[in-house]
């Protein structure tokens, strides 16, 4: 009984060891997997940064930006009357620079951080294509406790005073105390099924005992006879393919028997270790590699589009900030032109009363004062409404209380872009990373197709198996490599029916075709993209000189108007005609310098030549090299 009490001790230690293993494999490594993932994806963007221009590490990483904060920014330094009510909560707003608002955009905007959280995504599909050349490890095992009293015999005739009687209850006993520390040590681990397992032994154990205790003075006891048994299994592998399609395994299995009355054992352990090599269809690097290889390309086209989406949404950024300015200065414009018709109003009302006008000149100014109000009440509501939009793109708060710097609208100006028309199609050309890219989707397709070429190829597979056992009588798990079996194999497949690998392998040239097509259109819609923001310059150059043009003509009639007004000779309709002119003149203004400017962003963003700095910043490649040359030739 000491004996059998000493096994299932040892019994009780290996499950606590396979416990705590367990819950450290599905607990303990947790955050180091989401480590390890990070460390190893991270590892492939910045070696893939490397090789696309206007990315960089920083511009890629996922890691959370601390809140933000508009502390140390400067506040608001005016309260303009034409905000009316608004001037007030304004008063102690935040100020934003351009600068400020491309800052918060980069780091804060949510499509910009989705756009990275996307790159990082596909970089960590990409450590799994790399992980399938790696080798790979895996193992299994079970461990069965069982009693079974399907194959006992019904009935066993034992006189009470037999000592066999008395064995089978101290048997019996012995089992309870074992099961009943095993039921322990589930509960202990939160084991269900040990526990289960172990309060059925008490069960039967009690029973006996039960039995044993109400016919000790019969004659005979009653029971059937059970079998106990321990069976475990085990397996353990690893695998391995190699660039030339070779796929190397091994693989070692143990099964262990052992009935736990008469302490008889039985073990049977082997290793198999095999090699397959295709030799034609499947085998070769290149067709081994291939998905491997498009996952790299691929994550280096996600790079690529990345750095035209930076340019393009610093653009839309500028865009939206000088579009909320654009609108202020709106409010501005209205509001001026509304209290002029409030000043005209009081003087007409005066020259009224001295019967030198009449209701209906002085109607038609009061209506005209009217629609003034009301288009500035609209334009502010749109002013107000455009900056909260602009909150939300910075990834801003619509409850923070800031406004935009006034004073980036009166810096803009017309630029000339420093470049002809023609050289800057070829600097686009020669640049753009989306042509680089479509032209590389060509080499792909003339890759797809010797891929589709080698699946119509026969089957033809060399393989090598290795596996010994252990010996008969053996009850550990080792190995005897002398007794062992060794083949080599050759498989052959000759599929008579070729119809789909014959349709990829003809898809695949019309999947060349179309990937020149598309490079070639993509070269067109470079050029065309060039052309119209040459003529956006262009048309937005005019259009700002018959603005300032618009704005001195409107504002000479104004003043016309008002000094005929004065001397009681001058007409309502005129005054409010010129009125209004003036007022969208001056929008006129605005729009075309803003226009202008977007117009020289686009430019340089279609060209390739727009660099993103960190911050939100831009610089050209033009303004770069001239400050290289100056640095050369001071």
């Amino acid at each position: 009984m000491e004996r059998l009490h000493t096994k299932h001790a040892g019994l009780r230690v290996a499950t606590l060891f396979a416990a705590a293993g367990m819950v450290c494999l599905s607990g303990c490594h947790h955050t180091a997997y989401k480590k390890r993932a990070d460390r190893e994806t991270n590892r492939i963007l910045q070696k893939k940064v490397r090789d696309v221009a206007n990315v960089n590490w920083n511009s890629v990483d996922i890691t959370l930006p601390d809140p933000a904060t508009l502390e140390g920014l400067g506040l608001n330094p005016e309260q303009a009357e034409y905000l009316g009510k608004i001037a007030e909560e304004e008063a102690d707003a935040v100020q934003l620079t351009l600068a400020d608002a491309l800052n918060f955009a980069i780091h804060y905007n949510r499509d910009y951080l989705s756009q990275k959280e996307s790159i990082f995504l596909q970089a960590l599909e990409l450590t799994l294509a790399r992980h399938n050349f790696a080798p790979i490890f895996e193992g299994e095992g079970d461990l069965t406790r069982a009693s079974d009293t399907r194959t006992g015999d019904r009935t066993v005739v034992i006189p009470a005073e037999d000592t066999a009687a008395a064995a089978i209850v101290d048997t019996a006993r012995a089992d309870l105390a074992t099961a009943e520390a095993t039921l322990a040590d589930a509960e202990l681990l939160e084991d269900p099924g040990a526990a289960a397992a172990a309060r059925a032994e008490i069960a039967v154990a009690r029973d006996i005992i039960d039995d044993a205790d109400r016919s000790a003075l019969a004659t005979e006891l009653n029971f059937l006879i059970a079998e106990h048994t321990l069976t475990r299994n085990q397996r353990v592998g690893v695998s391995k393919l190699t660039r030339t399609g070779a796929r190397i395994a091994a693989d070692f299995t143990g099964d262990f028997l052992k009935f736990m009355l008469g302490d008889r054992q039985i073990n049977n352990s082997q290793l198999a270790v095999s090699l397959i090599q295709p030799i034609m269809r499947g085998g070769g690097t290149a067709v081994t590699t291939e998905a491997l290889t498009q996952a790299e390309r691929e994550l280096l086209y996600t790079l690529r589009d990345f750095a035209n989406f930076r340019r393009g949404f610093v653009v839309s950024i500028v865009s939206d900030y000088y579009s909320v300015l654009q609108a202020r200065d709106e409010v501005n414009n209205n509001w001026v032109a509304y209290q002029g018709f409030v000043k005209n109003v009081e003087r007409e009302v005066a020259l009224g009363e001295e019967n030198r006008r009449t209701q209906t000149e002085i109607g038609q100014l009061r209506q005209a004062m009217l629609n003034a109000e009301s288009q500035w009440v609209n334009a502010l509501s749109d002013y107000r409404s455009q900056l909260d939009a602009l909150k939300i793109r910075l990834g801003l708060s619509v409850d923070e209380n800031v406004v935009l710097d006034y004073s980036e609208l009166k810096r803009l100006g017309i630029e000339k872009p420093g470049v002809s028309r023609k050289d800057a199609v070829q600097v686009a050309l020669a640049t753009r990373p989306d042509l680089v890219t479509t032209e590389d989707r060509i080499d792909d397709a003339e890759r797809g197709i010797k891929v589709a070429k080698n699946g119509l190829l026969p089957g033809l597979d060399v393989g090598v198996n290795y596996n010994p056992i252990s010996d008969p009588g053996d009850i550990s798990p080792s190995i005897n490599f002398n007794r062992r079996e060794i083949s080599t194999t050759l498989d052959v497949d000759l599929p008579f029916d070729r119809k789909a690998d014959r349709n990829i392998y003809r898809a695949a040239f019309v999947a060349l075709e179309q990937a020149k097509r598309s490079h070639d259109l993509n070269l067109d819609r470079v050029r065309l993209q060039i052309y119209d923001d040459w003529r956006a310059l262009e048309q937005a150059e005019k259009n700002f000189e018959i603005a300032e043009l618009g704005v001195a003509l409107a504002l000479r009639r104004l003043e016309e108007q008002v000094i005929l007004a004065d001397i009681g000779q001058g007409e309502a309709r005129d005054l409010v005609d010129a009125q209004r002119d003036l007022v969208d003149a001056q929008n006129q203004r605005t729009a075309t310098v803003v226009t202008h400017t977007l117009a020289r962003l686009r430019l340089w963003q279609d060209m390739g030549i727009l660099y993103i700095n960190g911050d939100g910043s831009w610089v050209t490649v033009l303004e770069q090299e001239g400050r290289n040359q100056e640095a050369i030739n001071p």
